[in-house]
């Protein structure tokens, strides 16, 4: 399937346990999950008025998978009405799965479709929508909460991070901090940042606060947050000069 295919599950809280190995391989294909009401007929009902919305809004392909032949119908209406081009399958064409990997692509899929689902109740419409790809990428194969911090703060402002992790706390309740490798490497970054500040900054205002100024430069994740804590405690035009030093050291910050 390709970037264009979109494929919607309905699904009720009395059918949560959906065979995801049927659709795991899905392609490039958007996958979309919509919880709706359970009740009597409540999946055909919602199918059926939501082929009603596709067949009024655009001329594409549409494809029902279901064993019930009660669309049969509806199929038949529509296509007489509007001659749109839809069909009932009782599976997704073309979909294989190899048994050995059946468990780790339902669970893989599963993840994914549940991400996406969620930025889709809550971020849509946020500054940072067109960056939806890449978000859900980063936070399906996150390896570790220092990474993905880094990652995301090069696509948004940090100050919209939290909102991303209060959304998707249970994603990444279970990713390791890597609190270990974190602390050597800022010991070590500290370490650096102080060499250079004792060779460029030997005297005035910049050596009576040379521990906070490094501070701000070891800890700070963006060079605006640099830039903004700095200016706090020594001169703006100062500010600019100590960042020009240590440049080189901090190529890697967005």
């Amino acid at each position: 399937m390709i970037a264009s295919d979109h494929i919607i599950i309905f699904f009720t809280q009395n059918a949560r346990k959906i065979d995801m190995a049927e659709i795991a391989n899905h392609g490039k294909a958007e996958l979309k999950m919509i919880e709706i009401p359970a009740g009597k007929q409540s999946t055909d009902i919602h199918i059926g008025s939501y082929l009603g919305y596709l067949a009024g809004k655009s001329k594409c392909n549409i494809v029902i998978i279901s064993n019930d032949t009660d669309f049969d119908n509806v199929i038949k209406f529509w296509k007489k009405e509007l001659c749109i081009s839809v069909s009932r399958k009782k599976k997704l064409q073309g979909t294989t799965v190899k048994k050995q990997n059946t468990k780790q692509v339902s669970v893989t899929t599963s993840k994914e479709s549940q991400i996406r689902s969620l930025f889709g109740q809550k971020f849509n419409k946020s500054p940072y929508s067109t960056k939806k790809e890449a978000i859900i990428t980063l936070f399906l194969n996150a390896k570790d909460k220092q990474s993905l911090n880094n990652e995301l703060t090069k696509l948004i402002p940090s100050s919209n991070i939290p909102a991303l992790y209060k959304a998707y706390k249970e994603f990444i309740k279970n990713l390791p901090s890597n609190k270990s490798n974190s602390k050597v490497d800022k010991n070590m970054r500290e370490a650096q940042f102080k060499s250079v500040y004792e060779q460029k900054f030997k005297n005035g205002v910049y050596k009576e606060k040379q521990d906070r100024i490094i501070n701000i430069l070891v800890n700070s994740t963006t060079r605006q947050q640099i830039n903004s804590e700095l200016c706090k405690i020594i001169p703006s035009e100062n500010v600019s000069k100590i960042i020009k030093h240590f440049k080189p050291m901090l190529k890697n910050l967005p």
